[in-house]
């Protein structure tokens, strides 16, 4: 079995949100893994992106000791926070959380939505 590293979970995370953000249409197709990284980055809940206006809008959690990074408690104080961006790779990119405990934790389950996502589209232009 192959040891993954922290530099290889960051380096495979940029390399997924460079192939992410290669159109807009490609954008769409990866909504819930830009979700994810947004979501884990601000520990925030309700996380929605507006790819055409650039706008981002989500709940952020004002209690640290609130968070959960499994299962977010949907009922824990929040402030609404909107932000928009200028480049959408760029800003993913900064949610990449480097922390050994914190990779590990969500890597695996972003690695394979991307696998089960390209294997949906690999079908669907096949077809």
């Amino acid at each position: 079995m192959t040891k993954i590293t922290k530099n290889t979970m960051v380096s495979d995370l940029k390399l997924l949100i460079d192939i992410s953000c290669e159109s807009i249409k490609g954008q769409v197709h990866f909504t819930e893994f830009h979700t994810m990284l947004i979501r884990m980055a601000n520990k925030a809940t309700d996380v929605n992106i507006d790819y055409t206006l650039k706008r981002i809008s989500m709940n952020v959690l004002s209690e640290d000791e609130s968070f959960d990074l499994v299962a977010i408690d949907q009922f824990a104080g929040s402030i609404t926070v909107k932000l928009s961006y200028d480049n959408l790779n760029e800003f993913l990119k900064s949610c990449i959380l480097e922390s050994i405990e914190v990779l590990k934790h969500y890597y695996p389950f972003l690695v394979s939505s991307f696998n089960k996502r390209k294997t949906s589209l690999l079908l669907l232009e096949s077809a």
